[in-house]
């Protein structure tokens, strides 16, 4: 096959040409759809014994609250040591709260106290991962092909987004949700065996000054480049306000749509679905040109995306919409995280993505918080349709912040 598209196709997918990658996305891809299957089977365990939508933001603040602590520390630590040996350990813990879970779970002990706490330690671990996680990629490609990678790691990722929920519906249904903890336990050896196999360069790591002032150096990078303080702040509005849709989906599906957890597993399956496109399309992009307006007609979409999902009472239609919604948000976050790994200064790079990490994951607590208080008081719907208007206004501010860096132009700092 040849001509423009099949060029287009080869760019897109250029970071599969190293071995190194192929071995860590394939056990990435298996560890994720066990990851997806908890956060599903999670969730409904948490709402089935509560019935309550605040106390599904309260398991979202004990998942992501760490990050808002602890993930610029993360990232200077990424910036001092090897990245490897901090992913090996992470995913060894996940392992082990993967597995506490599946028996407390299995045995019939489980309590709502129990769900919280053990998300919460899986919390630290994931604060203390994501940022080594995001920047190994360099090491297994190069900057050349890091848009690439990025981007296949998101659809990897997004890929088990629409398989991890659809198999957790059927095996909540049928045999309750410890299975889904024990699977995703079991899930956890594929990306620790596919670290050990890993041939990696010693890579760049720092040895210099306090963590203070480590942190205040990657701050100040962040604050004086134009592009980096726009993108970084469309993804804190995504993640407070446009993710908020994760802490209204169970009310939505059981109540608003009738679909009980089934619906609940399509509607994620739907956005699934959506991501794996909104992050192959970022994996095309050549090179920076054009980011900012990328990234704000991605916010936008899931802005109008989140105001028809508040609108519709059809699991069919509400489905669809999520197919937008996943497309949008993965679009924006591919985008956004290659583009901040490209331009980083290379001993930068650890605490720049840990920025975007604080952000997005940090801020999501906030926001689940506040949805599931403003939906006990006024519905999931209504909580939707703000949620969708305060990312369309911070679409248009993005767009107009991210025209101030110009295309190309070099990093200086």
């Amino acid at each position: 096959m040849s001509g423009p598209f099949a060029e287009r196709m080869r760019h897109t997918f250029r970071a599969l040409g190293h071995r190194e990658y192929r071995v860590y996305w394939v056990g990435q891809a298996v560890s994720v759809t066990g990851t997806w299957m908890q956060t599903v089977a999670q969730s409904w365990l948490l709402y089935r014994l509560t019935d309550s939508p605040l106390a599904l933001g309260f398991l979202a603040a004990a998942r992501f609250g760490p990050s808002l602590f602890l993930s610029p520390v993360a990232g200077v630590l990424t910036d001092r040591f090897r990245r490897r040996t901090i992913v090996l350990l992470t995913q060894a813990a996940s392992l082990v709260q993967a597995s506490v879970l599946a028996a407390l779970t299995l045995a019939g002990a489980i309590e709502v106290w129990h769900i919280l706490v053990l998300a919460l330690g899986q919390g630290i671990v994931d604060t203390m991962d994501m940022p080594a996680r995001q920047t190994l990629q360099v090491d297994l490609v190069g900057v050349e092909d890091l848009q690439s990678a990025v981007s296949l790691n998101s659809t990897a990722f997004n890929g088990a987004r629409m398989v991890g929920p659809a198999v957790a519906g059927v095996l909540v249904a049928a045999y309750g949700e410890g299975v889904c903890f024990a699977v995703n336990a079991a899930s956890y050896l594929a990306v620790l065996l596919a670290l050990l196999a890993l041939r990696l360069p010693p890579g760049t790591t720092t040895t210099g000054g306090s963590i203070v002032d480590e942190l205040r150096e990657g701050l100040a990078f962040a604050w004086h480049e134009p592009g980096v303080r726009a993108a970084l702040g469309a993804v804190s509005v995504t993640s407070a306000l446009g993710l908020s849709y994760s802490t209204l989906l169970p009310v939505l599906a059981r109540d608003v749509l009738g679909g009980g957890v089934q619906g609940y597993g399509l509607l994620l399956a739907g956005a699934g679905i959506g991501a794996i496109t909104g992050a192959l399309a970022s994996a095309s992009r050549r090179g920076t040109a054009g980011t900012g307006t990328v990234i704000s007609l991605a916010q936008g979409a899931l802005g109008a995306a989140l105001v028809a999902l508040g609108s519709t009472r059809s699991l069919a239609v509400a489905t669809g919409v999520m197919v937008l919604v996943g497309l949008a948000v993965a679009l924006q976050l591919a985008t956004t995280n290659g583009f901040l790994q490209v331009i980083a200064p290379p001993r930068l790079r650890g605490r720049l993505v840990s920025l975007y990490i604080w952000l997005f994951v940090g801020m999501s607590p906030l926001g689940g918080l506040a949805a599931g208080w403003l939906a006990e008081r006024v519905g999931a719907p209504r909580t939707a349709w703000v949620a969708g208007v305060a990312c369309l206004g911070s679409a248009v501010v993005t767009l107009s912040a991210m025209a101030r860096r110009r295309p190309g132009t070099p990093v200086t700092r």
